[in-house]
């Protein structure tokens, strides 16, 4: 049995949200990949647009999870909401 950390999952577009017990090894870009692949509720994101990845914030610490950064490398504890945005935007 892993130890997971609880996080909740904003989507960019709406306002879903996804709690989900992340394994603090799991990096930003295994995150999105479960993401989009969902569950047996069909999956929480769509494919994003070419060229538009998405990128996870800590809200708390408006902080990115970068794709090969873990979850604990990026201090992310119980109860942290991730924003999930997609990339490219507002830059």
């Amino acid at each position: 049995m892993t130890n997971g950390i609880e996080v909740n999952f904003t989507h960019p577009r709406n306002a879903r949200l996804f709690t989900a017990d992340i394994d603090p090894q799991c990096t930003g870009q295994r995150a999105i990949d479960g993401l989009l692949a969902g569950d047996n509720q069909g999956p929480f994101l769509e494919p994003p647009p070419a060229g538009q990845p998405y990128q996870l914030i800590v809200k708390r610490t408006q902080g990115q999870i970068p794709p090969n950064v873990t979850f604990a490398a990026a201090g992310v504890v119980n109860g942290d909401v991730i924003e999930i945005r997609q990339a490219g935007q507002g830059a």
